[in-house]
């Protein structure tokens, strides 16, 4: 993404026209007045009478709804040397994402109404940003010891409770603060890792860390948490979503969880559906996870569970640091890859290793996180809905692409793809892009 344009939309109006829209098979043109969607027209009326109309012309792109993050890392407050809500929003609007909720442990952590407002405030004083949604600590400090005010976090603004990348040790506190969520219809978002397994381990559990001699976290890291959560969701009732799944045996696990009718749904993180714990020889930190990448395998069945509807929905896992962050030996560096730059390319591959349509692997990043957070909404073209939705054109050559020459918009140095070819990592050639971005009363061109 080389170069954005910003307009306002308030007493603006805009027609973007010969659009093919999701979900369908015809192109449309679409008026937007004052950041609302005024009408849509099938037929392509001309609708170019009012002289002061900004006209976008979408031939060939494809017209999709604000996607919706699960998963992502702002920084802010406490670490603005890696990111912030200003940098991180924008980046993530640009490759599609209208909504981003963002994970708790930031400093200080999202036990508390004054930063939650914080939060909240410094996402709506960005121009052009997805908006950011936080997530409240489950535990205060994320400590897995005594539950935070989680009622009065959601009346503040957190749909959902999470203990982000922390274990909790304790199953009495995990019960208790299921069975509280539970009494006010809060979904909470568990990654599944066991407190002692695996808990100075930087790597899947396996060849490629045997001979690199790197600390390890077996497959059981997951599945014995995954199946107190499970046990725990059945006692409770608890609305329970798993964040970002990596293994073949808890594809397994949730499947059969839902075949129970246990009110479990589960993400997987973009990268997990393409890289392996092979692309670690070399000791290169910018495949350092802190849910590890694991087998050939695993990631095969992680994409059978994509396209037979076991995992619901699809997270980036944006995890934006600085150089600093990954100048020290492999297990001492800070785990998590940026993603939001380079999303769209492999969201665009997504079909050809699932066999899935573009239209349900948008479904899985736009209706179903919706409806996890209980919000599921109307049509994004309804006649009267703010406008939010983007502009993809998936043949475009893609600036992703270019090694040399990308200039991201995320403050994260920490992708693969800065350093490597796509084809060096296993990927088809990147292509893609999105042109132009509708929301918050914001419309954005990329060039």
């Amino acid at each position: 993404m080389n170069h954005r344009i910003t307009n306002s939309t308030k007493d603006k109006t805009f027609i973007v026209k010969n659009a093919m829209t999701y979900g369908s098979d015809k192109t449309t043109d679409v008026v937007i007045k004052n950041g609302l969607v005024a009408s849509t027209h099938v037929d392509n009326t001309d609708n170019t009478s009012d002289p002061d109309s900004i006209i976008l012309d979408a031939s060939g792109q494809l017209l999709l709804p604000g996607l919706v993050d699960l998963y992502g890392r702002c920084r802010e407050p406490g670490q603005t040397r890696k990111g912030s809500i200003a940098s991180e929003s924008v980046a993530a609007l640009a490759s599609g994402f209208t909504h981003v909720l963002c994970s708790p442990d930031t400093s200080p952590v999202v036990d508390n109404v004054a930063t939650v407002e914080l939060i909240i405030r410094r996402s709506k004083q960005v121009e052009a940003g997805a908006s950011i949604i936080p997530m409240a600590a489950l535990t205060l400090g994320l400590h897995g010891e005594q539950l935070s005010e989680l009622a009065t976090l959601q009346s503040a603004g957190c749909p959902i409770a999470s203990q982000a990348d922390q274990p909790i040790d304790s199953a009495n506190v995990l019960y208790s603060a299921m069975e509280y969520a539970s009494s006010f219809n809060m979904p909470l978002l568990i990654t599944a890792r066991d407190a002692q397994l695996g808990i100075d381990g930087c790597a899947h559990t396996g060849a490629v860390a045997t001979k690199l001699g790197l600390p390890a976290i077996p497959v059981a890291a997951e599945t014995v948490a995954l199946s107190r959560l499970i046990e725990l969701c059945r006692e409770t009732g608890c609305a329970l979503h798993i964040s970002r799944i990596s293994s073949a045996r808890a594809v397994e696990q949730i499947n059969d969880a839902k075949q129970a009718g246990l009110p479990i749904t589960c993400d997987v993180g973009i990268h997990h559906l393409f890289y392996t714990d092979n692309l670690l020889a070399g000791y290169d930190s910018c495949f350092h996870s802190c849910v590890p990448f694991r087998s050939i395998q695993d990631r095969d069945k992680l994409r059978i569970g994509l396209s037979h509807g076991v995992i619901d929905c699809i997270s980036s896992d944006h995890a934006p640091h600085d150089i600093d962050a990954s100048l020290a030996p492999f297990p001492a560096t800070e785990p998590g890859l940026s993603a939001y730059d380079w999303f769209i390319p492999l969201m665009l591959q997504i079909p050809q290793i699932t066999g899935l349509e573009l239209n349900d692997v948008i479904s899985k990043l736009h209706h179903a996180p919706h409806e996890i957070l209980g919000n599921a909404p109307k049509h994004f073209l309804a006649t009267d809905a703010p406008a939010s939705f983007f502009l993809l054109d998936i043949n475009a050559d893609c600036d992703a692409g270019k090694i040399d020459t990308f200039k991201p918009l995320s403050s994260g140095k920490n992708n693969p793809l800065r350093h490597h070819r796509a084809e060096d990592l296993g990927l088809e050639p990147l292509r893609g892009k999105v042109r132009a971005c509708f929301h918050n009363g914001w419309a954005s061109s990329y060039t």
